[in-house]
C-alpha cells in the first residue's frame, strides 16, 4: 500500500508527538481546596484493594491513550490517501474493459491454431469484463461479444476441428459426423475465394481484423493478437492489395487498438519483409511481438509451452484506455481508504464506550 500524500502522514505524527511532549512537560494546574487529613497513608496504599484499584486505573488510561493515537494515526493515514496499483477486484476492469480480437492468418485446422484458441477459450471462461471476437483471413468467424460463454464454445468448437483433420491426416477412422462438422467449421471459419484483380496481403488481414472492433467511446482497452503466417503473396505476384503498413497503423492508432503478433517460423509462407511490418506495428502500437517455432521441442506440450509463453505476455500487458492520455508505463491506482478508516472508527467507538464506563 502507497500513500499519494505521505508528507501529511508525517506532518500528523510529529504532531502528535509534540501534543504528547507539551502535555507532558507542561505542569498541572493545582486545585486550591483544602484536603482532610488521612491518618495511616502508607498503609491504605499497601492494600490489596487499592493497589488493584490503581492497576485498574493506570491500564485504562493506556488504553484510553492508546485509543487516542490508533484513532488519530487512522485518521491521519486515511486523510494521506493510501492507494494501490488496480486491479480487477477495484473496478478498474469494470470500468474500462478489455476487447481481444483474435487475427488467425493460417488454417483452422492447423494444431497451432487449435492451441491458439483453446489458450484464449480459457481465459473466456467466467471472464465477465473482456469482450473476445475471431477473424480470419476473409471472415468474421465470431463477432466481438461480450457472452463469455458464448465465445468460450465458439473457440473450443474450432480448435476441436485440427483433431479431426489429423484423425484424417493419419488414416485413422473418423465418423462421417465429424467429417461433416469439420467441413462446416472449415466453411464457417473462412472462404477459399480466388480474386481476379486483387491478391490479399498480411496487411489486409491486419485491417480485417482491425474493422472488428466497431466504435468506442475510448474508455475500452483494445487489443488485437495475431497467428499466423507473415507471407500471403506469392513472389512476383502483380495483383494489387487493398492495405499497406502505414495504413494498417493509422487504423490502430485512430482506434487506440494495441497490436501483438505471434508468427509462424516452421512454414513455408514466411517473409522477412512480414515479419519486419509486424515488429514495426506492434513497436508503434506498444504491443508484443515474437516469432514461434515448436520445432525442436521434442513434444506437443513443448510446442504448448513455448505458444502459452508469448500469448501470457500479451495478456498481461494489455493497453491502458485510449481516453486517458497515459502511456503504456503509466501506473494506475485506486484509493483504498476503507482499512483506516474503519480502525480509527473502532477505536472512537472502544473509546467512547470506554470513558462511559469509566465515569460510571
Amino acid at each position: 500500500m502507497d500513500l499519494r500524500w505521505s508528507w501529511l502522514l508525517i506532518v500528523g505524527v510529529l504532531g502528535l508527538a509534540v501534543a504528547v511532549l507539551i502535555a507532558w512537560r507542561l505542569p498541572v494546574a493545582k486545585v486550591q481546596r483544602r484536603m482532610r487529613p488521612l491518618a495511616n497513608v502508607s498503609r491504605l496504599t499497601r492494600l490489596p484493594e487499592f493497589a488493584r484499584v490503581q492497576r485498574i486505573y493506570l491500564i485504562s488510561m493506556a488504553v484510553v491513550g492508546s485509543m487516542v493515537a490508533i484513532a488519530f494515526l487512522g485518521a491521519i493515514v486515511a486523510a494521506a490517501r493510501p492507494a494501490k496499483l488496480a486491479s480487477a477486484n477495484d473496478g478498474y476492469d469494470a470500468a474500462y474493459p478489455r476487447d481481444i480480437m483474435l487475427c488467425v492468418g493460417q488454417p483452422v485446422n492447423d494444431p497451432t491454431t487449435s492451441d491458439f484458441l483453446n489458450y484464449w477459450a480459457e481465459k473466456a471462461k467466467g471472464a465477465t469484463n473482456t469482450s473476445f471476437g475471431i477473424t480470419s483471413q476473409n471472415l468474421r468467424a465470431l463477432p466481438i461479444t461480450r457472452d463469455s460463454a458464448y465465445a468460450e464454445q465458439r473457440m473450443r468448437y474450432f480448435a476441436g476441428l485440427a483433431g479431426i483433420q489429423q484423425k484424417l491426416d493419419t488414416h485413422q477412422k473418423v465418423p462421417v459426423e465429424q467429417k461433416l462438422e469439420l467441413s462446416a467449421g472449415l466453411e464457417s471459419f473462412a472462404r477459399p475465394i480466388k480474386y481476379a484483380d486483387y491478391a490479399p496481403s498480411l496487411e489486409d488481414t491486419l485491417a480485417m481484423c482491425l474493422s472488428g472492433f466497431g466504435p468506442s467511446s475510448g474508455s475500452h482497452r483494445r487489443q488485437l493478437v495475431y497467428l499466423g503466417y507473415s507471407k500471403f503473396r506469392a513472389d512476383g505476384e502483380k495483383r494489387p492489395s487493398l492495405y499497406d503498413q502505414s495504413q494498417v497503423l493509422a487504423m490502430a492508432q485512430r482506434q487506440g487498438i494495441q497490436i501483438n503478433a505471434v508468427s509462424r517460423a516452421d512454414v513455408e509462407q514466411i517473409s522477412q519483409a512480414g515479419n519486419d511490418s509486424l515488429r514495426a506495428l506492434t513497436e508503434a502500437t506498444k504491443g508484443r511481438f515474437s516469432l514461434y517455432n515448436p520445432a525442436g521441442t521434442g513434444s506437443s506440450d513443448g510446442a504448448n509451452e513455448i505458444l502459452n509463453g508469448a500469448l501470457d505476455k500479451i495478456d498481461q500487458d494489455p493497453p491502458v484506455p485510449m481516453y486517458l492520455g497515459v502511456n503504456q508505463d503509466s501506473k494506475r491506482y485506486f484509493d483504498i481508504p476503507t482499512i483506516p478508516l474503519a480502525i480509527a472508527v473502532v477505536a472512537a467507538l472502544a473509546l467512547s464506550v470506554g470513558l462511559g464506563v469509566l465515569r460510571r
